[in-house]
């Protein structure tokens, strides 16, 4: 039987440039710096939506995470990352998503450029159980509660605490939306099936 092939991942420099197409275990193993995405899913009342780690996870598995995303692998988009990870991830398909900011994030198990997106969404999701234990609806103030608990991924405290900074600074996500301030990304031309 003949295995699926493992993802090749861009190990990238400092100014995002590749260096080198290496398969993910190996960028996971010498933790080399690489793209990835992480949206936030955000209904009308700015709930959002709050997943749980599945123990097999290589990185952060049981943990808490406020955003849907993965590993960008060679070739792919940031946005087509970011669609196709909320579509397997959670089942959301047919909302555009929008263009948050970027950061830049290192501990000991991760080292990545993340692109960071948000949708509204409120329809029913269906979680993919191979990657996500379970899931719920939060308020902001529950989000923080489960940070200052330490259960949330390292990754998405920091990429929280940028958003909330970000929303201080320049209007709440729905409201820059209504504005026009942010420029939709149609998922749909990224998903197949």
């Amino acid at each position: 039987m003949v295995g699926v092939p493992e993802e090749r991942v861009d190990w990238i420099d400092e100014s995002g440039s590749t260096v080198r197409v290496l398969p993910r275990s190996e960028i996971r193993r010498r933790n080399l710096l690489h793209r990835v995405t992480a949206t936030f899913v955000i209904r009308p009342d700015s709930q959002l939506f709050v997943q749980l780690r599945s123990s097999s996870k290589d990185v952060y598995p049981g943990l808490h995470d406020v955003c849907v995303g993965g590993t960008v692998v060679s070739g792919e988009s940031a946005a087509a990352n970011a669609c196709r990870e909320i579509a397997e991830e959670i089942g959301v398909r047919g909302v555009p998503i929008f263009r948050l900011f970027q950061h830049r994030f290192r501990d000991e198990h991760s080292h990545s450029l993340t692109e960071v997106f948000a949708c509204t969404y409120e329809g029913e999701v269906t979680l993919q159980p191979e990657e996500v234990a379970g899931g719920f609806w939060a308020e902001p103030n529950q989000v923080r509660s489960l940070i200052a608990e330490g259960s949330v991924c390292p990754d998405a405290m920091q990429t929280w605490r940028l958003y909330e900074a970000q929303c201080r600074a320049e209007g709440d996500f729905h409201r820059r939306v209504a504005e026009g301030r942010l420029e939709p990304v149609n998922c749909t031309e990224f998903l197949v099936g």
